[in-house]
Formats: C-alpha cells, structure tokens, sequence
C-alpha cells in the first residue's frame, strides 16, 4: 500500500494512484495541497478544528478522505453532509472507489432519518401488506421480505408517494420498546450496524435533531468529524430547531377515528372514555377556532412580529383544553412509568397511548410557544403551509451560533475538518465563524485549478424591470428560452422560486425542441440528474437545491443561466427579524455575504476539469449596476459582457 510504505501524498501526484486508476482523474497541484494540509492538521495533537475552502473542481472530497481514512487506525469518521446528491455519490462512487484504491479495507454506511426507513407495524396495518392505489398498487409485504435496510429509496416511488407517508417510520409513531416488531425494527438495525462503521455518513440535519432536540449525543460513536458542505451548518441547524404547530398533525391527534383505537384499552383500564371523547371535541373546536382566526389574521408566509392577544388567548384555551383532555390518562401515565405493563399483554396499547400522550404535549407546547412571540426578533415567526396545505405556525431561531457551538463541543470529537467551496469571503473566515459560532485553529484556501479567463465567460443580463414588476415572469422565461435554444439546450437552469420554476417548464414545453426540458419535480432529484448526465443536449431546470451538488464535466453542461443574485425575499421573516435584530447593518453584514456564498456555488456549476468550456449567464444587472455590493470581486475572475433585454413593441 502505497500509504503505508511511503508517503500517502503520491496518490496525488501526476504518476499516483489516483492518475493511474481513476479514469478522468486530473492532477491538481491544489489538491495535493488540501491533502498535505488535511494530513498535517489530523498529525498535529495541538489542533482541534480545520476550516478549508476549496473551489468545486480540487477535488477535496479524496483529498480530506484519503488522509483522514489512512491516519485514522482505530478512530472511527462521521462524515456529514447537507445535500443527498453528495451522499449518493460518496456511497455509491467514492468511499468503493477508496476501498479499492487505498489498498486498506475499511467499513462504511449511510446512515438516514428514520422517516427514511419503513416501520414494520404501520406496513402491517395495511390490508395483505398491499397499499390499493389505482395508479400505483404496491406489494409492501414481498418486499419486506426482500430487502436487507428497510430503506424506502429501494422502492421505486416519488419521495411524497402515499405508500412512503403511510408506511414510514417516525419519532411520533415509533412505540421503542412496546413495538411488537422491536426485533426485526430497520431503524434500530441501521443504528445497530453503523456503530461498526469505520466511515458513517450522514446530514446535518440527522445530526443536529439528535442532539438540538435534548435527546443527547448522536447515536453512533465517532473520532474524527469531517463536515462537507459546510457553509450550509446554520441553515441545518436552524431547520433542525424550528418549532411548528400544524394545523392538520394537531386535527389528526384528535380525529374519532384516531380516538376509537384506544377504546379497548380504555375499557379494560377504567378510563372514562365518554368524558375523553367529550373532552377532545372541545380540543378540536379549540384548534379549529385558533387556526381560524390565524387565518383571519396573517397571509401565508407572513411574519409575526408581535404578540397578539387574541391569538394569545385562542393558544391558551387550546392548552387548557389539552390539559384537560390528559387528565383522565394521568393514572395511566403514572402506572407505565412505573413498569407495571413491562410484561402485560397491553404494552403495545400502552405504549401507544403514551406516544400519543407525547404528541400531544409537544404540540400544546409548539401552539403555546409560537402564539407568544415573546423572543423575536431573536427568533422569527409566522404563518406558513404544509405539503398538504394546512396552515401552521413557525418558529425558528434567527442566529444559530450558541447552539451550533454547544452542539459541537458537546460531542467533542478529537478533530474537526470543515470543507466547503465557500466559507470565507476574499480569504477571510470571519463571517462564517460569526454565523456558526465555530473557531477554527487552523485554517486553508486553496485556488482554483481551472483557468476561467480561458474557460469560461461571463454574460451579464439586464432585463430591465424589477422582479416584482408586472411581466417580468414572462420578459425572464423568453430570455431564458432564448439562451436555451442558442446553446442548443446544455443547459442548467437556477432559478429563485418555484413559481417562476413552473412558469419557464411550462414554457419551455409548448413546443417541440431538439433537446428535453427536464425540471424539478418531473422525477426524484437522483433519477433527473441521472438523465441531465445521460441527454448531453438536455436542460435541467431546477432551484435553490441544485446550486450544490450537481457535478456534470464535459459537453452536457456547457451553460449555467441563473435568474438573479440569490437575495431572500424581503417578506422573509428570518430576513425581518434579522433586520430588526441588526438594524441597517443586516443587509451588508448578512444578507450580502450569503447571496454572494450562494452565488458562487450556482457559478461553480460550470467548469468541473481543465477541459470544460461554457458560459454563466446572470439575469441581473445589478451585480453591474452596484458597484458597492462587490459582486464580480466575487466570482471567479474572467471575461464578462453586459446584454440588455428590450421590451416588445
């Protein structure tokens, strides 16, 4: 092994390894660079944290692993990562690609959410294990019987397919130790496997719900944490901590039918269960008055920047009403507590009934806390929707930085790399550090491999009129289809919204091309860059999510279009509560820094080898006409030219 008997650097070198079996594989000075830096850091017993920036292109996923997996004798890693493209292609490319290139075996897995998994007793409830759906009929029992994970990305449905809601598993339907299905539990087989894991991979946002959530450590035991992608580390954890009272999950709890399923228990434990289901139609008239006059009161997505009192009031009667509804179930709660079920034929009851109690709890406690408004502008508030479309209530935390920090030295791992293609702003870290509260001990920038005067050109689009304006979706859609069709499609498309989204793919589909318009939502995020990589005269239009992880070299890929400067809509209530919280020094302390990170993982779509060619063409005149913002300081330096779009006669 060459790691072993000489310097692990050579896997780089121009003659390495990685040259000699990786077919594609470029020599980069830069990752060597990484490599040595990464190698260095994990040597060194006086150091804790790494911060690395490297461009997309160095290659840095090899370049942290390979050092990380040769030094790391009886350590075990936890890599995480935000984006599940990177966690694809690390298990199903990279880390097998190590094992043969390393000339050291070593164990890995990816370890998912347990919503991901199928919860054998919810399958078990439906009718011959079949889910009877006119278009879709699913045989869940045969493959149950099949698979090895319980993984629901086995089976070939979108990610919202009813069979996948029904079936998963959750912290609100898992009865732990009461389940009669405990033994054969995928969730509990998968924790159970990756504690054995030499490489474990996961998201962030598997990470921060374990240990956010007061539920403690994470679950698997690890040495070494490598974080990749992270820039996305407050996002993760403030997704991870927000509160939220749906409307429809609170209906649901208090649903008869729901109800009904605990009267057997109830009859045989002396629970008065006329009173319960008197006492929960009050629950339901409660909830239905509060979301009523939520309604009434705010639009969907607007903030709530103060108390009202009579939301107030309707969030305490609703918690009255909760308490009282608990009441009669006291005794019972007290006598599972106290383990008088552990060997009674009720425990499955029981147990449910005690996971319902708890569901119940937290979302009395989520309507009382975001009817308070008591700590913006520290935390934002409002009025949003579900996938179904109920109204909830929302609450997140507008400054993540203490709980990050906790977090992290709560678990205090024996190193700490942290890579992204953007965590510094001109070579400085300051403003990632601020937002994560992390401070590294040792930090690295590497340069760009790529010479962008020569590969790649910059066009600056002005369409002239403001976004909000009145046919501004139609003036984008036309000027996008026009580049489109130049280009002879090749092209990733990133835009801003779905709305805007769906009014470009519709556009785009009026008429035959001779190229396939493929956008978000068509298929999963996998199977549609599956097929953007295989149609080299595809275009692939997609949001926000495909800034990041999208990998395509070559002729597939020759121009990236993206629709403005990422800024978040002003009516963003994370945005006013920061505003607020900052006062005029949140859009130059805050705001600015985070669409320029966002926009130069958009621009590091393009060029992924020494060979590619292309364009990005930016729909906004602004990084031209604000000379202050900095915009072009930004982005990698190259050739640029300024169109306008004129309006029609």
């Amino acid at each position: 092994m060459e790691g072993a008997t000489g310097s692990f650097l050579n896997f780089f070198t121009p003659s390495g390894s990685l040259a000699r079996r990786l077919e594609g594989y470029e020599y980069r000075p830069q990752q060597l660079q990484f490599a040595q830096a990464v190698h260095d850091f994990l040597q060194d017993p006086e150091l804790s944290t790494m911060a690395a920036e490297a461009p997309p292109g160095v290659g840095k996923t090899f370049a942290v692993l390979i050092p990380a997996i040769l030094e790391a004798a009886d350590n075990h890693v936890l890599f995480l990562t935000a984006s599940i493209a990177l966690q694809e292609q690390l298990i199903a490319k990279d880390l097998p690609k190590l094992n043969a290139l390393l000339g050291k075996k070593f164990s890995y897995g990816l370890l998912k959410g347990r919503n991901n998994y199928i919860c054998l007793r919810r399958a078990a409830s439906l009718p011959g294990g079949y889910l009877p759906l006119a278009d879709t009929p699913v045989d869940i029992a045969r493959w149950i019987e099949e698979t090895e994970s319980g993984d629901l990305a086995e089976l070939p449905l979108p990610s919202n397919h009813p069979a996948l809601v029904q079936t998963s598993a959750s912290v609100h339907n898992c009865l732990g130790t009461c389940c009669p299905f405990r033994g054969r539990c995928f969730v509990t087989q998968a924790f159970r496997n990756a504690q054995d894991w030499e490489v474990v991979v996961a998201n962030y946002h598997l990470f921060f719900s374990h240990i956010l959530s007061g539920k403690g450590s994470f679950p698997v035991k690890y040495d070494w944490l490598v974080c990749d992608e992270a820039h996305r580390i407050p996002d993760a954890a403030r997704n991870a901590a927000t509160v939220e009272a749906d409307a429809e999950h609170g209906a649901s709890l208090l649903r008869p039918r729901t109800l009904s399923g605990f009267d057997a228990l109830f009859a045989g434990q002396n629970v008065d269960t006329s009173l319960f289901k008197k006492r929960a139609a009050v629950c339901r008239d409660a909830l239905d008055a509060l979301f009523a006059l939520v309604e009434l009161l705010y639009r969907q997505g607007d903030g709530i920047v103060e108390c009202s009192e009579e939301l107030l009031h309707k969030g305490k009667e609703l918690a009255l009403a909760f308490e009282e509804l608990l009441k009669p179930l006291r005794s019972l709660e007290e006598r599972f507590m106290s383990g008088e079920f552990e060997n009674s034929a009720d425990l499955g009851g029981v147990g449910a009934v005690m996971n319902w109690i708890d569901e119940v709890k937290e979302f009395k406690q989520a309507v009382l806390w975001c009817v308070n408004v008591s700590e913006f502008p520290l935390w934002s508030y409002w009025r949003g929707a579900d996938a179904r479309g109920a109204n909830v209530l929302l609450s997140a935390p507008v400054v993540c930085a203490d709980m990050i920090q906790d977090a992290f030295e709560s678990e205090a791992p024996k190193k700490r790399v942290l890579v992204s293609a953007t965590l510094s702003l001109e070579g400085d870290f300051s403003f990632w550090s601020r937002e994560t509260g992390i401070r590294p001990d040792k930090t690295l920038v590497v340069t760009s491999p790529f010479d962008f005067k020569q590969q790649m050109e910059l066009l600056i689009v002005d369409i002239g009129i403001p976004v909000a304006s009145q046919g501004y979706d139609e003036r984008i859609c036309r000027a996008i289809e026009k580049l489109c069709d130049e280009n002879g499609g090749r092209t990733l498309v990133l835009l801003s919204s779905i709305r805007l989204l769906r009014v470009l793919a519709a556009l785009m589909r009026k008429r035959q091309r001779p190229y396939e318009v493929l956008a978000q939502g068509d298929f999963s995020q996998k199977e549609l860059l599956k097929r953007f990589r295989e149609d080299e005269t595809s275009v692939l239009i997609g949001s926000a999510s495909f800034r990041e992880g999208v990998d395509i070299p070559g002729e597939g890929l020759t121009q990236v279009i993206i629709d403005r400067i990422p800024f978040p809509h002003p009516n963003d209530p994370l945005i006013q509560a920061r505003n607020v919280l900052e006062g005029q020094k949140a859009f130059v302390r805050t705001t600015l820094p985070n669409a320029k990170m966002f926009l130069r993982q958009a621009v590091g779509r393009l060029i992924r080898s020494s060979s590619d060619r292309g364009r990005v063409v930016l729909l906004d005149g602004r990084a031209l006409d604000r000379k202050d913002w900095k915009i072009l300081e930004s982005l990698p330096s190259c050739k640029y030219r300024r169109l306008s779009v004129k309006a029609k006669d």
